[in-house]
């Protein structure tokens, strides 16, 4: 699986996931009927995030990443240093903004940092989730992300029909997700670090609208929410191409979210003598840029009799919060499956 740039000149680095606080409304019943699933394209702002720095001096530039409605204007405050700053946009959607921090401002590891949206007579606001400074989530502030919230395909949806679905996220956090019209705020098990998994069963009630159900998943620590949209259908396309259910895709180690520095092992199961496609990108930022995404790794290895897999690469940045998405496809004859670790540089 590729991964996409975040800009037309360098990538952009990603920590940060859907934030929203509202509750969802809970919809009408509805006569029950089962139709494909269409993904609701959101209008207000998805997620609002910034690249942590070493400290907070003056010289030191800060960098935002806004996403949401596209075609927008987007602005960003910053109590005491900056007001309505303007946000750039890259791309439908992603906006940019760098600030360098001067002589005279007061910003500090507790400053509370605001992004506007505005569409028409329409405005959104939120606030960063995240620590300006790296590390200062190890002193009381939790820093919350979402990494992916994903679902295995199914063919239809009928009464009967197992949804499962996985998050993958700040560890130690409460996950649960919802079915936008169906269910609503239904518990997710955090199996191992980081990694929630949830299901839900269909019922003969249940009705799934044609303008597609949205299905999101929320993570929360103490008063702090935030939330992400499905990556994905939860119906298999027509031809039945889809059957990621049908072949085992496991990363054994490291750990999702786990810090690395110098060579990193990965080991995984699949399928025995399934082919496994790997793809590992770095998303980082430098002082001046607005960020970079860069290569590491790309390579088709072969499981063993047993499904056993492995493969290692050596991070070649050495910034420290530095961003890796290992991207795993196994396949075998028709039956694909993928996965995605996530690590960060020590």
């Amino acid at each position: 699986m590729k991964i996409k740039s975040f800009s037309t000149a360098i990538g952009l680095v990603l920590l940060g996931s859907t934030i929203y606080l509202p509750e969802i409304a809970q919809a009408s019943a509805k006569p029950s009927t089962q139709v494909a699933q269409r993904r609701v394209v959101g209008s207000d702002i998805d997620s609002f995030t910034a690249y942590p720095v070493q400290r907070l001096d003056p010289g030191t530039e800060l960098f935002f990443v806004l996403r949401g409605t596209p075609y927008s204007r987007a602005t960003l405050t910053i109590p005491n240093a900056v007001q309505n700053l303007p946000m750039r946009e890259v791309q439908p959607g992603v906006y940019e903004a760098s600030y360098m921090i001067r002589q005279g401002d007061r910003i500090s590891e507790n400053t509370v940092v605001r992004a506007n949206l505005q569409q028409g007579d329409r405005i959104s606001s939120t606030r960063l989730q995240q620590p300006l400074v790296a590390g200062y989530s190890d002193r009381g502030f939790q820093s919350l992300s979402i990494n992916r919230f994903s679902a295995r395909s199914v063919q239809q949806l009928a009464p009967g029909t197992t949804l499962n679905f996985k998050l993958l996220g700040t560890p130690n956090a409460t996950a649960n997700f919802s079915i936008e019209g169906v269910a609503y705020n239904i518990p997710m098990r955090e199996e191992s670090n980081g990694v929630y998994t949830g299901e839900y069963t269909i019922r003969s009630q249940d009705y799934f609208p044609p303008a597609g159900a949205a299905v999101t998943a929320s993570l929360q620590s103490g008063n702090q929410v935030i939330r992400s949209r499905l990556d994905r259908e939860l119906i298999a396309g027509d031809d039945g191409s889809s059957n990621t259910a049908e072949i085992p895709l496991e990363i054994i180690t490291p750990e999702e979210n786990a810090r690395v520095s110098g060579t990193v092992e990965v080991e995984g199961r699949s399928a025995p003598n399934a082919t496994v496609n790997v793809n590992v990108q770095a998303t980082s930022s430098v002082a001046g840029l607005f960020g970079f995404e860069r290569n590491i790794l790309e390579r088709t290895i072969r499981a063993d009799e047993q499904g056993k897999f492995s493969f290692a690469f050596k991070p070649t940045i050495s910034l420290p919060g530095t961003r890796y998405e290992v991207n795993l496809s196994s396949s075998r004859g028709d039956r694909t499956s993928e996965e995605t670790l996530v690590l960060f540089q020590n």
